[in-house]
């Protein structure tokens, strides 16, 4: 049987770091003080074994992953107070070898992302496939009957009949026939039911018929079915004997052909197989002893390395420091060497731009000059001076025109727009009353199909109702654990429903949340509000990240302040409320102090205990300032008054010093708490998923309830029609309420739509009417004008002042605006080269400091490489020394290999003989069975001839020479069986028991027996011969003779012949169906019970090896009874145990060392059936007293022998008082199906059959075991560490 070799595990639970684990004998004790980390050692394994984290003492993944305590919360470097970054994944592997040797690598691990992955020898596999593995070394990971928590081995005993029986079920491997079961029993219901109906329809014309029947043909008919069921029970009774003299003559030949496979040969090679290993264990042990005198050598060289180690890690640190500290120095010459360079370019380039620019303007004016020269129509600066003069004479003569012609520029530009929104809302809202008189219409619809559905089913609910009154006395007991669970689910409830109180958002807050989302579609550029944006890193500063942030926690981020402006013009549209918005463009928050950082242990700043993406950082910045978050007040109380800091101070329950050293706020605050809350999902989450799991449970005794009222059509009738019924009222009712909203909604929408049309209507008219003002004074300032310009308009050329304006000025204009433009660009660059000026001359100062600084670090880095040098030098001598022992141990570790592969082959060898061997002998005993049952059906059959006068037709002999006291019973088959096994004769042996019982001369005579019958299969002739009979029983005992009736005969004989067809396709799917049902059934019961039994018989000899004594010689009493013999998987398996000299009580009754010993005794007797390759126990000896614990001790040193010496070892150390408990005790082996007496004291030991790892505090125990592994915890490291220790070397 396999075993597990080792553990490998990197950051698990308390293990930090990469730790092996092992190896593992075949009985390790596992030792520790409490809280050291040894249940991790058993979580470790059931990780590895791919347990579920709900069963490993966690709710997620990511909580089985080492963390150690924090000293520094940053967000991506998280220190731990052993100096390792805290771990973000973890992985454990288990060392497994198998029957041949072979060696399996079963490995976990936990992501980043809190995602499980499966690996088999480091290949990637998935779930599924990673459990069949497991299931094919015996390892069933569902049942867990291999491991033992803590704490848990008493819920083994006292646990409900119903759970052990599922238990049995997957140790049996009954469990993957109960959808098969459940489906094949459904299916035989419906088709029973088919035939009862096409049975009672036959039978009513079968009536009928004979009532019209003549009596003188009724007569003739039954006389003739008479005879033709006699000849029927001849051919049958023929082919039961043929079968059984078949059957006979096969198993005659098979036995013949296995017993000539030579079985003493195959002993023979056994002990010479035996002979083999033993020799090569000798050799094995010789190398062994070599390679630990090497090891010893090696350890010696290993502690003078380990001393210069320190020293030279030393030097190789400072100089690594070093070289660190002038590569940074380096790279930041390079640096100030390229912005030096990039910055004299800057002022080049500035410089160059300048005067560009500058010639740019120059030759603008003269070309402008040129331009006007040639244009004679352009106008003179006196002309554009006598025009701004006669436009400011008109201005002053039209001042209130002037003004309204302005106004209603504004005006029309802002109703124009508004006359645009208002239309597209008016389409919208007539869409949306489309869409909802549609919705209408085909609710209604739905709402009177819902209500006459309902009325139908409460017609039919009222009918079943007062048929189920009599079934519900069977469902008393599934009705109080129903009620136990909705307890349960209610408190669940009231704790969530007070959970999601404490977490319900205000309207004021929904309808925040509502807005933000719609300009989030609306506006690109809108992050979203702040308390979404960030997260505390720690739970414990929710309040106090809360209280920094304040009013800033629901202000919403958005990239620019245009997009601000935006937002806000949109609220005020749409009346969604107010909102402050934090722009990151124009935001300056001010600079933090790095001295804050390290003003107390207990003081952090606000910012740091922030997760935040860093497009947001300025935010954030500005929202915490240099606000302090505190452990305590007294932390609080010493930064600002000690300290005297300008910066404010917040404690974890929320209190406050301000920088005037005000304190305000604190627990009392439920504003604060209300706040923090925004981030607490976790525990809501949990109790949902409580719910969830309470809520699946009862769907699950719903369906249990379901069974048990299988056979009660009317009461599962009644159930269906009441959820029908449930169902379709709430349609109807959820049909109601969303006519109701749409009605309500229509309404709303046609209020609406008829409050916009007046509006629209009015801005139409608003609109014309501006217009026709601003034209109005348009024509009275140009009227006005006329007499002002007539003699400028003359001179210049044009008719009338509005020509002027839009032809001859707009080119004087942008010669001005040209101008400007040059201007403004030249002072722009003088005051840019300025300041590149001087950024200029701080670099090149920088660069300077740093060639410095550069020089001093590389004389320091050449006296570190002096120093390095020499110590190297001494090590590497004792490197080539150690390394000369390690080729040496090499070459002895390769010896030990080979004699180690010797011996396993070897092992493996014998291991292959012994089961061959086991298998023929299995094999003879089957045989001799399957002899015994052939021969008591054949004396069956010759009886029940004579019995019921059957007329069987005898080539030679007679059955009144047959005696009916004395037949081919059991007894008389067991002695040809072993008559024939002997001598290995089958037709003496025949001969002889025959000859017992006189009927030795009966030979039948097959000759009327049909050749088909003889080459079909056996099974479906003999159910066709039984049907046949049973038919004509039938026609037989319906006949009824009636002369009366000729005429009517044949009519009636016509309708007769095609029921009869219509009820034998029914009773065909009838039989076909039941034969399927009861074969699964019959499958799932031989499972189930061959399990069932071997357990039965196993636990009592398991119970009373673990109590036996010299006090009571006979141990105690266990046994298991079952609550339904026929279908014991549907039922309870119960479990009770009796101590030595006391009498029965129920399991709950027990002490807590009883149950404890029951408990170990039905794990060892399971493992007896389905043996797993290793057991883990967690702490069971916790309610044993010492007595007890020496009798496990020694029943699992017993059970966990690797070999005879071992074995002789055992009995030498048996003089102490303990083992003498267990001297003349029966022994019990774990060996599946075998119960044995101690092997007399020469005889050579079994081979171990379990490996036992046991996690206790017990000396008793642990002395007694192969081996010891030591679990402690390393304060420095803050981890659990591994100490592995071989107490065989010490027997």
């Amino acid at each position: 049987m396999g075993r597990l070799v080792q553990l490998e595990l990197e950051n698990f639970k308390s293990y930090r770091g990469q730790q092996v684990i092992g190896p593992f004998s075949s009985f390790t004790a596992v030792v520790g003080p409490n809280g050291a980390g040894k249940s991790n050692l058993m979580d470790a394994i059931s990780f590895v074994l791919g347990v579920r984290s709900g069963h490993l003492r966690s709710s997620h993944l990511k909580d089985l992953v080492y963390r150690g305590r924090a000293v520094d919360s940053n967000k991506d470097d998280a220190i731990d107070e052993a100096g390792d970054q805290r771990a973000r994944r973890a992985w454990v592997r288990a060392i497994y070898e198998d029957d041949e040797g072979s060696t399996i690598i079963f490995q976990r691990s936990i992501s980043a992302a809190g995602d499980s992955e499966y690996r088999i020898n480091n290949r990637a596999v998935s779930l599924q496939a990673y459990n069949q593995t497991l299931e094919a070394q015996n390892i069933l990971v569902k049942a867990k009957n291999f491991l033992v928590f803590q704490g848990d081995v008493e819920a083994v005993a006292a646990q409900s009949p119903k759970d052990l029986t599922q238990l049995i079920e997957q140790i049996s491997g009954s469990a993957e026939l109960q959808s098969e079961y459940n489906k094949l029993e459904k299916l035989q219901e419906a088709a029973a039911e088919r035939s009862t109906f096409a049975y009672n329809k036959k039978r009513a014309v079968a009536a009928e018929v004979q009532s019209i029947s003549e009596q003188k043909k009724e007569l003739d008919l039954y006389e003739s079915k008479h005879r033709l069921r006699t000849k029927l029970n001849v051919q049958h009774m023929l082919f039961k004997l043929f079968v059984a003299e078949s059957r006979i003559d096969a198993i005659k030949q098979d036995i013949d052909a296995l017993h000539g496979g030579s079985i003493a040969q195959a002993s023979e090679q056994h002990t010479q197989l035996d002979a083999s290993l033993q020799s090569q264990k000798k050799m094995q042990a010789k190398a062994y002893k070599a390679v630990n005198r090497q090891e010893r050598q090696i350890k010696l060289v290993e502690q003078k390395i380990e001393t210069q180690q320190p020293i030279l890690a030393g030097l190789g640190e400072k100089m690594a420091h070093t070289e660190r500290r002038l590569k940074q120095i380096d790279e930041n010459v390079a640096n100030a060497q390229v912005d030096t360079n990039r910055q004299r370019e800057v002022v080049t380039a500035l410089e160059d731009e300048h005067a560009r620019v500058k010639e740019s303007a120059a030759r603008f004016d003269s070309e402008l000059q040129g331009t006007q020269a040639q244009r004679s129509s352009a106008p003179s600066e006196a002309a554009m001076r006598e025009f701004s003069r006669l436009s400011e004479q008109l201005r002053s003569a039209c001042v209130e025109d002037m003004h309204t012609r302005d106004v209603q520029d504004r005006q029309i530009q802002l109703l124009t727009e508004q006359s645009r929104r208002m239309a597209n809302k008016a389409d919208g809202l007539q869409s949306q009353l489309e869409g909802l008189s549609a919705s209408e219409r085909v609710c209604l619809q739905q709402q009177q199909a819902a209500e006459a559905e309902v009325k139908s089913i409460e017609q039919e609910m009222q009918q079943a109702r007062r048929e189920s009154e009599a079934a519900k006395s069977a469902h008393e007991r599934l009705l109080q654990m129903e009620v136990e669970q909705n307890e349960k689910l209610e408190d669940v409830l009231k704790n969530l429903s007070q959970a999601r109180a404490e977490q319900r958002e205000s309207a004021r807050e929904a309808k925040l949340k509502d807005m933000v989302s719609a300009l989030q579609r609306v506006f690109t550029g809108v992050h979203g509000r702040l308390v979404d944006l960030c997260q505390p890193t720690q739970h414990k500063y929710d309040i106090g990240v809360a209280t920094v942030l304040g009013r800033h926690m629901d202000a919403i981020v958005v990239d620019q302040q245009a997009t601000a402006i935006e937002c806000i013009s949109y609220i005020k549209e749409q009346r969604a409320g107010q909102a402050t918005f934090l722009p990151l463009d124009t935001l300056q928050p001010q600079s933090i102090s790095d001295g804050l950082r390290h003003v107390h242990r207990g003081a952090r700043l606000a910012t740091d205990v922030l997760q935040y993406d860093s497009s947001i950082e300025a935010a954030v910045m500005h929202a915490c300032g240099n606000a302090l978050i505190c452990d305590t007040l007294q932390v609080a109380r010493y930064v600002c008054y000690e300290r005297k800091l300008d910066a404010k101070a917040v404690t974890l329950d929320g209190t406050v010093i301000h920088r005037s050293g005000l304190i305000t706020g604190g627990i009392g605050s439920h504003k604060q708490r209300s706040k923090a809350q925004a981030w607490e999902a976790a525990a809501v989450d949990n109790l949902r998923k409580a719910r969830d799991r309470l809520t699946e449970e009862l769907q699950e005794i719903a369906r249990e309830r379901r069974k048990l009222a299988k056979d009660e059509a009317t009461t599962e009738r009644l159930a269906g029609l009441q959820t029908r019924h449930r169902i379709s009222r709430e349609d109807l009712d959820s049909l109601s309420r969303k006519l109701q909203g749409l009605a309500t909604e229509r309404r709303h929408i046609e209020t609406k739509l008829e409050e916009c049309r007046p509006i629209a209507e009015q801005t139409a008219t608003e609109l014309e009417a501006a217009k026709e003002a601003r034209n109005q004074a348009n024509t009275r300032i140009y009227a006005a004008a006329e007499p002002i310009f007539v003699e400028f308009c003359r001179q210049a050329g044009v008719s009338n002042l509005q020509e002027f304006e839009q032809q001859l000025l707009p080119a004087t204009e942008a010669a001005d605006e040209r101008r400007l433009q040059f201007k403004t660009q030249m002072s722009r660059l003088e005051s840019q080269l300025v300041f590149e000026q001087q950024q200029l001359e701080e670099a090149t100062a920088k660069l300077d400091k740093l060639l410095q600084a550069q020089q001093s670090t590389r004389e320091t880095l050449d006296g570190l490489g002096s120093e390095l040098t020499s110590k190297q030098a001494e090590m590497d001598g004792l490197v080539a020394q150690i390394e000369v022992l390690r080729r040496e141990l090499a070459a002895l570790n390769t010896k030990y290999s080979d004699a180690t592969e010797d011996v396993h082959m070897a092992r493996h060898t014998l291991d292959q003989g012994q089961k061959e061997l086991d298998s023929m002998n299995k094999e003879l005993r089957a045989r001799a069975t399957e002899m015994e049952r052939a021969l008591a059906e054949k004396a069956a059959v010759l009886r029940k001839c004579k019995i019921e006068d059957i007329p069987l037709p005898l080539v030679r002999g007679s059955l009144q020479a047959l005696p009916l006291d004395v037949g081919i019973g059991s007894s008389s088959e067991s002695q040809l069986a072993e008559s024939y096994m002997s001598q290995l004769s089958i037709g003496d042996t025949q001969s002889s028991a025959m000859s017992i019982d006189g009927a030795e001369d009966i030979v039948p005579d097959y000759s009327t027996l049909p050749q088909a019958d003889r080459t079909d299969a056996p099974v479906s002739v003999d159910q066709k011969y039984v049907e046949e009979i049973a038919r004509l029983g039938v026609e037989i005992d319906s006949l009824n003779p009636n002369p009366h009736a000729r005429e009517r005969l044949e009519s009636a004989r016509a309708r007769l012949h095609e029921i009869e067809v219509e009820h034998n396709a029914a009773r065909q799917e009838a039989r076909d169906t039941k034969a399927s049902f009861q074969a699964v059934r019959k499958r799932r019961h031989d499972i189930f019970m061959r399990c069932y039994n071997h357990l039965a018989t196993a636990i009592d000899h398991a119970y009373k090896a673990l109590t036996q004594s010299p006090l009571f010689p006979l141990g105690g009493t266990a046994y298991l009874a079952l609550e339904d013999p026929e279908s014991p998987y549907l039922a309870g398996v119960k479990y009770h145990a009796m101590p030595p000299l006391k009498r029965f009580r129920d399991m709950d009754q027990l002490s807590g060392g009883e149950k404890t010993v029951a408990a170990l005794a039905l794990l060892f007797s399971l493992q007896t059936f389905r043996p797993a390759p290793f057991f883990v126990l967690d702490e069971v000896d916790a309610a044993l007293d010492l007595a007890n614990v020496s009798k496990l001790a020694n029943f699992l040193r017993q059970n966990a022998r690797s070999s005879a010496t071992d074995a002789a070892n055992e009995q030498e150390s048996g003089d102490d008082g303990d083992n003498d408990d267990a001297a003349n005790a029966s022994h019990y082996s774990l060996r599946r199906s075998t119960l044995t007496k101690r092997a007399a004291p020469e005889e050579p030991a079994r081979d171990s059959t379990s490996q036992f790892i046991v996690i206790s505090l017990k000396q008793t125990l642990f002395e007694r075991a192969h081996s010891l592994v030591g679990i402690y915890r390393d304060q420095a490291q803050n981890s659990s560490q591994v100490l592995t220790l071989d107490l065989e070397q010490f027997a």
